[in-house]
């Protein structure tokens, strides 16, 4: 794992970079004193000591890691960046352990996952922090907007609904694709990010839409074209791009467009994917992202979980 990008801080004493630090990243629940008293023993060259210090600071939950990640990117002593980076990690491996546990408990109607679920812990493993119920709170504002929008609208009919929630989805909350610059940073990917930034890949900005739709009564699903990745709607039989703010693409234009990403076309490539699919798929598009900037950590940790994913579905349909 690489350490975070320096910024301004590090100009300052470490006295005055830990106070700064804790007062914008330090957790209400955590007492100053106490973190202050955790922070002097990581460097103890007793490793008994830095592990009670360590499971210390994990007890805290995921909301510590953005004060651990503030302190790492400015502390020069490799042995507490270490052990900043354990704790942290501890977080990232209990989110990708949730994941397959998710996997194992499908649902025995759909043999199928929460996508919502699903992409929340992914969320997790890029950034513990990960807050579900700000996140459900964001998406359900969205979808009110849909209904609010939808009683106005001209046509009260599916059409109308969807035009909707473009309109709720892109013009009003702006969600958009990633530059090409951006394209294929990890944030891209995540939630927790996605939700601030508003900009995202094809898939993950489906799966946002898809969760939106759903709150607001339309029935969705995904379709994983090679190269791309878009929602469809199954009464009206159009595919809605969201990388490209929800232009409605035919069935014949989806067909140009795998034709013009050099594949052949086979009509099972517009087909309906699960959301388990979905999320191995968001998994390996973060191995490339990770790769693409020597994370070996996350890569590994992503490979790993994605090979445990697909054992337990090929154990459950043997």
């Amino acid at each position: 794992m690489q350490a975070p990008e320096a910024t301004a801080n590090e100009s300052r004493s470490p006295e005055s970079r830990l106070q700064s630090i804790m007062q914008e990243h330090l957790p209400p629940t955590v007492a100053e004193k106490e973190f202050r008293a955790l922070y002097s023993l990581l460097d103890d060259t007793d490793e008994s000591v830095c592990l009670a210090v360590r499971q210390k600071l994990k007890s805290y939950g995921g909301t510590i890691a953005p004060c651990l990640r503030s302190i790492w990117r400015t502390e020069t002593n490799e042995h507490i960046c270490h052990s900043l980076q354990l704790v942290v990690q501890s977080f990232q491996q209990d989110a990708l352990f949730e994941l397959v546990d998710m996997v194992k408990g499908t649902d025995p109607d759909t043999n199928d996952i929460n996508l919502e679920a699903a992409i929340l812990l992914l969320s997790r493993f890029g950034y513990p922090e990960t807050d579900p119920i700000a996140i459900a709170q964001a998406l359900d504002a969205i979808a009110l907007r849909v209904h609010a929008l939808f009683m106005k609208a001209p046509q009260h009919n599916e059409l109308g609904l969807l035009l909707s929630v473009n309109q709720a989805f892109f013009e009003e909350a702006q969600f958009a694709g990633a530059e090409d610059d951006a394209y294929h940073h990890p944030d891209n990917s995540y939630a927790h990010t996605l939700l601030k930034s508003k900009r995202g890949i094809p898939i993950s900005l489906c799966a946002l839409y898809l969760l939106v739709a759903e709150r607001a009564g339309v029935s969705l699903f995904g379709v994983g074209m090679p190269a791309h990745f878009v929602v469809y709607h199954p009464e009206l039989d159009i595919f809605i791009d969201t990388f490209n703010k929800g232009a409605f693409l035919s069935r014949e234009d989806c067909k140009r467009f795998i034709h013009g990403a050099g594949f052949t076309y086979e009509p099972s490539m517009l087909d309906r994917v699960s959301n388990i699919a979905i999320l191995l798929r968001m998994i390996r598009n973060l191995i490339f992202a990770y790769s693409k900037s020597d994370n070996n950590w996350e890569v590994a940790a992503l490979q790993e979980i994605s090979a445990a994913i697909l054992e337990t579905m090929n154990q459950e349909e043997g």
